[in-house]
């Protein structure tokens, strides 16, 4: 099977980026014959199978990539699969493939009614892939919210859910312990509404004062956020850490990760907290309702609120979680592996 990849960019290696990457090299290891081409940046790889059309990042990225990719794609011999990764490489394949005779599989991360509606960017990609001209032959969503919400702006479409790679550890997480009289509460991510860490902070008020929170990432909300630290007096209690890139040593002397997040299309750092041992808070929302706990040991909040995410944490320090860890670490092994996931595409592939 011929499978061709169309990326906005590979570089820094986050979220999509490193899924594209993970998933790219299981379908190699499971025989495809896998290339690409990344719109901006560096190629996905050293081989002459992988090569980048040099487009400049700007406003005016869609319409040279489109132009580009029109000569690119149509040269692929004709039963190679093309796979847009995101909106922002689906729009200009769909254009580039009007009135060529082939079609796209759109790959879907970001689509969940919630980040729509937080950004109008990405709300306008979506309404404009979805025009008959562009819209993708089928998709392939990574979570079943991102498929429901494809399937109610697309009725009748062809839409697979398939889960991201997660390759889990040889052996069982070992389960944490607050051994210092205190229990250490973590949040990671960029500092905007849509993450909502401010409910992080808040429910630090509904705990005792021997939890106290670390929060990683930066972003347009840090100072307001610093400013809520000091209106509640917690400011003995929240340490402020910016943008950090050794995630392993945040976990490392993590005993709970809260995770408060209003919209999560797949949640890589739910499942790095599970590999470490690290159970989750989170509230219910879209997709973190089908990770945890049945992947990632946790507990969801019963509301969106801050005193009900305190509640959460407090359960975990009761131990609710800990029954999960074994079944939620063998679940990872055998749904989300390498080669399932990749076995997964290419059923879906061969299927269109």
């Amino acid at each position: 099977m011929k499978v061709h990849f169309v990326l906005p960019q590979v570089v820094p290696a986050y979220g999509m980026e490193k899924a594209a990457l993970t998933l790219m090299d299981a379908l190699t290891a499971g025989g495809c014959a896998v290339s690409s081409c990344t719109l901006s940046g560096p190629p996905a790889g050293g081989s002459s199978a992988h090569r980048s059309l040099g487009v400049q990042p700007g406003p005016l990225r869609l319409p040279r990539s489109a132009h580009l990719l029109r000569r690119h794609l149509t040269a692929l011999p004709a039963d190679t699969h093309i796979v847009a990764s995101g909106l922002w490489a689906a729009l200009p394949v769909g254009c580039a493939l009007v009135g060529t005779g082939r079609g796209y599989v759109a790959w879907e991360h970001s689509v969940l009614p919630a980040r729509l509606q937080a950004d109008r960017r990405v709300a306008g990609l979506f309404r404009a892939v979805g025009l008959s001209p562009v819209r993708p032959r089928a998709a392939v969503a990574v979570s079943g919210g991102v498929r429901r919400a494809l399937l109610t702006a697309w009725p009748g479409a062809t839409v697979e859910t398939i889960p991201n790679i997660v390759s889990a550890p040889a052996s069982l997480p070992r389960p944490r312990s607050a051994e210092d009289g205190h229990t250490t509460l973590v949040t990671a991510g960029a500092l905007r509404p849509l993450k909502n860490t401010r409910a992080a902070v808040e429910a630090l008020q509904y705990l005792p004062t021997s939890y106290v929170l670390e929060v990683a990432g930066d972003g347009p909300q840090a100072a307001d956020l610093q400013a809520t630290v000091r209106d509640l007096g917690l400011t003995g209690r929240v340490r402020f850490l910016g943008r950090i890139s050794d995630v392993a040593g945040l976990l490392d002397r993590a005993d709970v990760l809260v995770h408060p997040s209003l919209a999560e299309t797949f949640g890589f750092s739910l499942f790095e907290a599970a590999d470490a041992g690290v159970p989750v808070a989170a509230y219910a929302v879209e997709a973190i309702d089908e990770i945890v706990p049945f992947y990632v040991p946790g507990t969801l909040a019963t509301e969106r609120t801050a005193e009900a995410l305190a509640q959460a944490i407090l359960r975990l320090g009761n131990g609710e979680a800990e029954a999960a860890v074994s079944p939620a670490w063998q679940r990872r092994r055998n749904d989300l592996s390498p080669a399932a996931v990749a076995a997964r595409w290419c059923d879906v592939l061969a299927g269109i």
